[in-house]
């Protein structure tokens, strides 16, 4: 458990696995997104930024460079995150070359792949079942929430059968899943966001990344924002409903994200996701409440 809390964190994962720290370099491998290119929609998600969820993501060939942005945190071992955009979306091959270029620098322990659901061709999974025998892989689907009428709402472009068909495939091959999920989807309610945390905790992921809604700038939702069409979620809220999805996932799934990175140069609101470490500081305190007021 995470310092006596009520979850597990993919840090203590990482020191279990690999015997000490581990750090993610976010990347970027020129993907795109078939809501993107026209396949399925243009535009993306109402909440999509231009650089397809990967504010911070670097050139994958500039290894050096995204080591040199994690400053304090370089450690001598990495996992390559391919973050931006849909990262499946592509011939096998060329992902396969890619990923065999990374994986040629000795820190490079292992490698998370953030795709669709409705991204993994058969001739991907072929290649995803091989990379996994190789090296430590993880497939970061994203799904957001389990209600569809919300997945219609901001444009995903997939169902949330779509992305148990696809989860359930990748487990069969004893691949490690992380789903990403939001709180705070235009027009979910409190008991939505703990259904999808309930219905999570049985499908039994490896880990899950939970972030509320920040609403950046030139998209959909910033629009609905300034419309008076859609309100984030208050720190405290969003705070208060987390507590109640960590404690009702089932503890032997990671938790590896409890809050977004928003970029200060695109961020609308809410002004709070900007103070990352103020945020995680009132979340432990309530989590450490909650605890000795259960005890």
């Amino acid at each position: 458990m995470n310092s006596g809390l009520n979850y597990n964190s993919i840090t203590e994962y990482y020191k279990k696995v690999f015997g000490g720290s581990v750090y993610k370099l976010a990347l970027n491998i020129g993907a795109t997104c078939p809501n993107r290119d026209g396949n399925l929609g243009y535009g993306g998600c109402i909440y999509c930024s231009g650089a397809g969820s990967g504010d911070y993501a670097v050139d994958y060939d500039n290894l050096a460079v995204a080591k040199l942005k994690l400053k304090e945190k370089q450690c001598g071992r990495y996992i390559a995150y391919f973050q931006s955009y849909s990262n499946t979306y592509m011939p096998a091959s060329k992902l396969e070359d890619i990923v065999s270029k990374v994986l040629l620098d000795d820190e490079i322990c292992g490698v998370s792949i953030a795709t669709r659901p409705d991204c993994i061709s058969d001739e991907m999974l072929q290649y995803l079942d091989k990379l996994n025998k190789t090296t430590h892989l993880v497939v970061e689907l994203g799904l957001q929430s389990i209600h569809n009428k919300s997945l219609k709402l901001i444009n995903r472009g997939h169902t949330f059968e779509d992305f148990v068909s696809c989860f359930n495939m990748l487990k069969s091959h004893n691949i490690k899943v992380c789903v990403h999920i939001m709180d705070g989807l235009p027009n979910e309610s409190a008991s939505d966001m703990l259904q999808t945390a309930k219905v999570l905790s049985e499908l039994k992921p490896h880990s899950v990344k939970i972030h509320c809604v920040y609403v950046p700038k030139d998209t959909v939702l910033e629009t609905m924002y300034n419309n008076g069409e859609y309100k984030p979620m208050e720190m405290q809220e969003y705070i208060e409903i987390l507590a109640k999805q960590l404690n009702i996932l089932d503890k032997n799934i990671y938790i590896e994200r409890l809050t977004g990175d928003g970029d200060r140069k695109t961020l609308v609101a809410p002004e709070w996701t900007l103070h990352k470490r103020y945020f995680l500081n009132c979340l432990n305190k309530y989590l450490a409440q909650q605890k000795r007021a259960g005890d």
